[in-house]
């Protein structure tokens, strides 16, 4: 019951940031939405950007654990890679869409369309 209840929190962070970056990113607010995504990896993860940067996404997903979480940090690498990629940085868009592919692949295979659209997207993204 804790695990659900703490899982539920963190879909409604997650929805809460996402909002806010998408806000930020329809406005040209890149650099807010970069510092959005930044603060939320520390808030719902405990992870420095750093730390992400440094670790596999093998390794994220196994210190997650859980499919939620690992969706919740994929989804939110796409977002940050949007961000890098309004911004004409393709080096770190491409870097921050590879793990967040490879993360959404570790769900692989899955029922959830939402994960089956996201692969699809990234692999378009990364061709």
């Amino acid at each position: 019951m804790i695990e659900k209840d703490y899982i539920m929190r963190m879909i409604a962070q997650l929805s809460a940031v996402l909002a806010k970056v998408l806000f930020a990113k329809q406005a040209g607010q890149y650099e807010e939405a970069a510092q959005l995504l930044e603060k939320s990896y520390g808030e719902l993860f405990g992870l420095s950007g750093e730390l992400l940067e440094s670790l596999d996404a093998e390794t994220l997903a196994g210190l997650l654990g859980d499919r939620e979480k690992i969706k919740a940090l994929a989804t939110l690498l796409k977002e940050e890679g949007d961000v890098f990629a309004a911004q004409n940085e393709g080096a770190k868009s491409r870097q921050r869409y590879a793990k967040s592919l490879a993360l959404f692949q570790r769900l692989l295979p899955t029922e959830d369309p939402t994960i089956r659209d996201a692969v699809a997207a990234l692999q378009a993204k990364m061709k």
